[in-house]
């Protein structure tokens, strides 16, 4: 504890491939080239994203340390990992090394279909004790009319409480939206619920 006092709060990015978590950092950080964004899976490795003089890192294998001078990386520091399609074959390192440690975990689900068996049975993989840290956060609602988005984020809420979550926080957002400066992005409610956690 004494060690991490001044560090950063520490933010883990889990969903499917496709959920559109590159693009959901991106529009956190106000950036569009934090992460790559393209048609197919770009994160193939866990992205630790700090604050620092630009500069990769290859720490092993499945984890890359990425330093780039934004100001907001002072604050917090941010865990992108691999679509939950593929991370069960090194979920062990994502949940020992970042989830104990995280500030905050964050579910990204695509908000046309936040259903997908992959996301969920990771949340599975988390134990009881670090489930009080979790958000869940509809991505792409520009992509839905208003009451198809309201259907699907109860549909998250009643899954969230099918797994022990008494009270959800569910966010619905658009990174295309806060990025073109869209004052209906979603964003702004996000980002008070962070600043008073």
């Amino acid at each position: 504890l004494n060690e991490r006092l001044n560090d950063p709060f520490l933010f883990v990015i889990v969903g499917e491939v496709k959920a559109g978590k590159s693009s959901f950092i991106n529009a956190l950080l106000g950036s569009n080239d934090i992460c790559k964004v393209a048609p197919s899976p770009m994160t193939d490795s866990i992205q630790q994203i700090v604050f620092g003089e630009e500069k990769t890192i290859e720490i092993n294998p499945h984890l890359k340390k990425i330093f780039r001078p934004f100001k907001i990386l002072k604050e917090i520091a941010i865990v992108d990992t691999p679509g939950t399609n593929s991370i069960i074959d090194h979920h062990q390192e994502i949940t020992e090394r970042f989830i104990p440690q995280a500030d905050l975990i964050v579910f990204v689900f695509e908000s046309k279909n936040p259903y997908r068996e992959s996301a969920w049975k990771f949340f599975d993989y988390i134990s009881e004790e670090w489930r009080k840290k979790i958000v869940f956060v509809l991505q792409q609602k520009d992509l839905l009319p208003e009451s198809d988005l309201e259907i699907n984020k109860n549909g998250v809420i009643e899954y969230a409480q099918k797994k022990g979550i008494q009270a959800p926080r569910v966010f619905c957002v658009s990174a295309k939206q806060e990025l073109e400066h869209n004052p209906q992005s979603g964003f702004d409610t996000l980002k008070s619920f962070i600043e008073s956690e």
